[in-house]
């Protein structure tokens, strides 16, 4: 495990726990914001962007299975944007990594991805209490891992701290006796993140009036060998502005 001398025991929550986090600064360049949640008394743990939460979420269930999916309530709405087919929600589902003593002690079933260059000027500051973490220099990211620690099992410090240079964002205890810790670190980023940043920036996106719409934010989602992910992508003016040149030479 890692090499910090805190030490944590996993308790029962009788309130709802709420943990926020972003890359940046609340009143300078600054990723999305994060929001996880887990009810009070319970092992589900949901996650989406602070400004989407109403629309679109993963729930990591207990027992299961993990689901990425349109929130019921916008879903039920008249005017709601749903995916086509016989699922409103749109719900893709997959099963997550479970840590259990003694052979899996430790799981990680999700991560957030931020790039370097999606840490950019949102126009307004940010407010609330919001872990914050810096940002990463030109060709990096930053990495959020959710990371599950099995029930019975005592962690001293957390995870990666010594072997990947973590900075814990937050831990979170489960009524089934399991650790929740996210942890940020930063890396550079690989050739098929690279890509699938670069496949999502040169789609094309238009109003109801086909007209191109810049600066539009993407909340990616993924499932890779039973992680799921986000990653954080948003279009470019200028991006848009030489597609569309190019589609009118």
């Amino acid at each position: 495990m890692a090499d910090s001398e805190l030490s944590f025991h996993a308790a029962p929550n009788t309130r709802e726990q709420v943990l926020r986090f972003a890359v940046g600064a609340p009143d300078g360049p600054r990723s999305r914001t994060w929001r996880l949640w887990v009810p009070p008394n319970k092992s589900d743990v949901y996650l989406s962007s602070r400004k989407v939460a109403y629309g679109v979420k993963v729930s990591l269930h207990e027992p299961g299975p993990s689901r990425f999916a349109l929130t019921k309530e916008y879903a039920a709405k008249p005017d709601a944007l749903r995916p086509a087919g016989d699922d409103p929600r749109g719900a893709h589902e997959w099963e997550r990594p479970r840590p259990q003593l003694p052979d899996t002690p430790m799981t990680r079933p999700f991560a957030i991805i931020v790039p370097w260059d999606e840490v950019i000027d949102r126009g307004y500051p940010e407010k609330g209490d919001v872990v914050w973490t810096p940002a990463p220099r030109e060709g990096m990211c930053v990495e959020y891992d959710l990371l599950y620690t099995a029930a019975g099992l005592t962690v001293d410090g957390y995870p990666g701290a010594r072997s990947m240079g973590t900075e814990l964002v937050g831990k979170l205890n489960l009524a089934n006796g399991e650790q929740l810790f996210v942890v940020a670190w930063t890396h550079e980023m690989d050739e098929k993140t690279v890509r699938r940043i670069e496949r999502f920036r040169g789609a094309r996106i238009f109003d109801g009036e086909g007209n191109p719409v810049p600066n539009t934010g993407f909340l990616a989602f993924g499932v890779e060998d039973g992680v799921g992910f986000f990653l954080d992508v948003t279009h470019r003016q200028r991006e848009l502005s030489n597609a569309g040149a190019e589609a009118a030479g």
